[in-house]
């Protein structure tokens, strides 16, 4: 087991993610985030360590909600993550905290 990578995964754990669409593959973000031990924000706010935004909604494909969720996103300058990134980075997040 990599301890270095491990403490560096249980270190970044911190705060919330933000997560903008309705789309399968978001949902499965979601879940491995939640399972790393992030916050679930419903807002965008100082505490929102990401925010993880499917393609739809990346292509203006949304709900006027999803929309100002994105424009507040971006306005507080969050990282975003498309679901294929947040899904790679949590997917090794969890592995990296799983026992071996």
């Amino acid at each position: 087991m990599n301890h270095a990578l491990d403490d560096q995964v249980t270190a970044s754990i911190k705060g919330d993610v933000v997560f903008v669409g309705s789309s399968a593959a978001l949902y499965e973000a979601r879940d491995l985030a939640l399972a790393l031990g992030y916050g679930r924000a419903e807002t965008a706010d100082g505490s929102v360590d990401y925010a993880v935004v499917d393609d739809d909604a990346l292509d203006g494909i949304c709900s006027p909600a999803d929309a100002l969720l994105l424009a507040q996103v971006r306005s507080l300058g969050i990282a975003v993550l498309t679901v294929n990134d947040a899904r790679n980075r949590f997917r090794i997040g969890a592995q990296a905290l799983s026992p071996a």
